[in-house]
C-alpha cells in the first residue's frame, strides 16, 4: 500500500513538472525526434504581414491572408510539418509568399500529395512533409466559386472519352499529348495528384498518351481543351484532336449535365456546332 502510495505521489510530481515546464520543452523534444520543425518560428514572432497564395496554374486565381489568427493557424500547420531530405516529384498547385515588410520567403505546395517522406511544401533549399490540413484552406477559398459538381469527373472524363472516341484513328506509333495549358477557366480546379491519376488512365486507352508540359513538338497528335462555360450542374467543352501523321482535325462540342448525382455526358456529332451550344 505504501509503495502504492509512493508511485502516484512520483506521477504526479512528474504531471506538476511538466504543467510548469509548459510547452517550450514539448516542442524541443518534438523538434529534436522530427515530430515539429523550428523553420517557421519567424510568423510566430509577429513578423509576417501577409501570406500570398496563388494558384501555379492560374494566375488568376490568389488569395491573401492578413489576419493576425488566420496566420497564426498557418504557423501552427507548418511548423507541425516534418523536415523531409527530398521533394515529391509532382508539379506544385499552390506558390506561397510569406511577406515581412521588404522581405519575401517563397514554398511551393502540392496538394493532397501523401507522399510522408517526400516534400508536399517546399522552397529551394527546404523540403516539409505538412499535414493534408493544409488542403482545407485551399478548398475554403475555391468554395466561394460556382465549379461544376464533381468537377474531377466530368473535367477529365469528358477527355477520355473523346480517347475512346478517337483511338481506332490513332496508330500504335502516334504519340499522343493532350494540351489543358489553355484551358484558363479551369485551371485553378486542376491538381496534380488528379492528373497523376489522369494519365494512368490515358495509357490505358492509348499508351502513346500523356499530358503536355511545354513539349507540344514532340507529339503527332495533340488534343486540346478549351471550356466553353459551365455554373454546379451545366458543363460546355470544347475538344480539338489535331492528328498530324493521317492530316485530320476533329472537333468535339461536348454537353454534359448534372442529372440524379450523376453526369450525363454528351459528345454530339463531331465537327457539329449542336444548336443548344
Amino acid at each position: 500500500m505504501f509503495k502504492k502510495k509512493i508511485f502516484i505521489l512520483i506521477l504526479t510530481l512528474i504531471s506538476i513538472t511538466s504543467i510548469l515546464v509548459g510547452c517550450s520543452s514539448y516542442d524541443k523534444l518534438a523538434i529534436k525526434l522530427g515530430m515539429k520543425n523550428n523553420n517557421f518560428e519567424y510568423i510566430k514572432q509577429n513578423k509576417v504581414d501577409k501570406i500570398i497564395i496563388q494558384s501555379a496554374r492560374d494566375t488568376g486565381f490568389r488569395f491573401i491572408i492578413t489576419e493576425p489568427n488566420a496566420i497564426n493557424d498557418m504557423y501552427k500547420l507548418l511548423s507541425d510539418g516534418k523536415k523531409v531530405s527530398e521533394k515529391s516529384s509532382m508539379d506544385p498547385d499552390y506558390y506561397f509568399e510569406i511577406c515581412m515588410g521588404d522581405e519575401v520567403k517563397k514554398y511551393s505546395y502540392i496538394v493532397g500529395a501523401d507522399e510522408r517522406e517526400k516534400g508536399n511544401f517546399f522552397s529551394d533549399e527546404e523540403y516539409f512533409s505538412i499535414s493534408n490540413r493544409l488542403d482545407d484552406i485551399i478548398i475554403q477559398n475555391l468554395s466561394f466559386i460556382r465549379k461544376p459538381r464533381n468537377f474531377q469527373y466530368v473535367y477529365y472524363q469528358t477527355i477520355l472519352s473523346v480517347l475512346e472516341a478517337e483511338k481506332s484513328n490513332i496508330g500504335n506509333s502516334n504519340k499522343v499529348g493532350i494540351d489543358i495549358s489553355g484551358d484558363i477557366d479551369c485551371l485553378k480546379y486542376i491538381l496534380s495528384t488528379d492528373l497523376q491519376e489522369f494519365e494512368k488512365d490515358i495509357t490505358k486507352i492509348i499508351p502513346n498518351a500523356q499530358v503536355i508540359k511545354n513539349n507540344s513538338n514532340e507529339f503527332d497528335t495533340i488534343i486540346k481543351v478549351k471550356n466553353r462555360g459551365y455554373n454546379s450542374t451545366i458543363f460546355k467543352t470544347m475538344v480539338t484532336v489535331d492528328n498530324k501523321k493521317n492530316k485530320v482535325f476533329n472537333t468535339y462540342y461536348i454537353l454534359a449535365e448534372y442529372n440524379f448525382r450523376n453526369w450525363d455526358i454528351d459528345m454530339g456529332e463531331v465537327n457539329k456546332v449542336p444548336n443548344e451550344w
